[in-house]
């Protein structure tokens, strides 16, 4: 078989990637001591598995970096209220860890696809561990980001709370960037959305919306602004729809931020 396809080859592929049924690797066993081709295709394969495995395993965000968030954001100095207070955070270090390693993942999918031309396994499992790769790094990205945010002097923290106190998110402000901390709100579905409102107005005025994902309390980035930043009181809410209301239909839980 040497320099010709074998109609065996795909099936080669989930070999090596430990994804066949039972009748298919009965068939694969047998046949794969007998053929040069598919040997090299498995070889080949499980050499690209591993730099796609290892490039995952790298892009996972660091275990204890969400909480080292939350010890940033208690290191924010937040004092007791004064009417006309100025505001001010103690600055902490932050050594950010940037992390681009795009051009190894898609080297290694480029690898992949060249294993088999026109193959069914391997294109599928490459776009599922692209996918992983590019979430793993979302994540990660969206942890440092609000991290470095946490550090931030001119950072404000606002603890909302429930009318029964119960702590419910934290709201990260700066002149140019905002977070929220979802830490006791139900996942919202695709129908309705949280928005967070500046409440330092007469009027509230709606400032931006989050969704909170089932499973995770991870921060959500807020497109956020000076103007935003000017509030120094906040609430939450849930809306119907995927936009903001002009006024919220019932505030969840609200908070301010305290001036040092």
């Amino acid at each position: 078989m040497n320099g010709e396809l074998c109609p065996h080859e795909e099936l080669a592929v989930g070999w090596a990637m430990h994804s066949l049924e039972p009748d298919e690797e009965a068939v694969v066993r047998d046949h794969l001591p007998t053929c040069p081709t598919c040997q090299r295709t498995v070889r080949s394969t499980q050499e690209v598995l591993a730099g796609i495995g290892g490039a995952v395993r790298q892009e996972q965000p660091p275990p204890r970096l969400r909480a080292k968030l939350m010890e940033q954001i208690e290191h924010i100095p937040q004092d007791v209220p004064t009417p006309h207070g100025p505001r001010h955070a103690a600055p902490t270090p932050l050594r950010p860890q940037h992390r681009r390693r795009t051009g190894r993942v898609l080297l290694a999918a480029a690898a992949a696809a060249a294993v088999l031309a026109g193959g069914g396994y391997l294109g599928l499992r490459v776009n599922q561990l692209s996918t992983e790769v590019t979430a793993a790094q979302s994540r990660s990205d969206q942890l440092n980001r609000a991290l470095s945010l946490a550090a931030d002097p001119a950072t404000n923290r606002a603890v909302l709370r429930t009318g029964s106190g119960d702590e419910v998110a934290v709201v990260l402000s700066s002149p140019t960037a905002g977070a929220v901390m979802p830490m006791n709100l139900k996942p919202n579905d695709a129908s309705h959305v949280y928005v967070v409102w500046g409440a330092s107005t007469k009027a509230p005025v709606p400032l931006a919306v989050f969704d909170v994902r089932a499973g995770s309390t991870d921060p959500q980035l807020l497109t956020w602004s000076a103007d935003a930043h000017k509030h120094t009181t906040f609430a939450v809410s849930l809306e119907p729809g995927r936009q903001a209301p002009p006024k919220p239909s019932e505030v969840l839980a609200g908070g301010q931020v305290a001036p040092a």
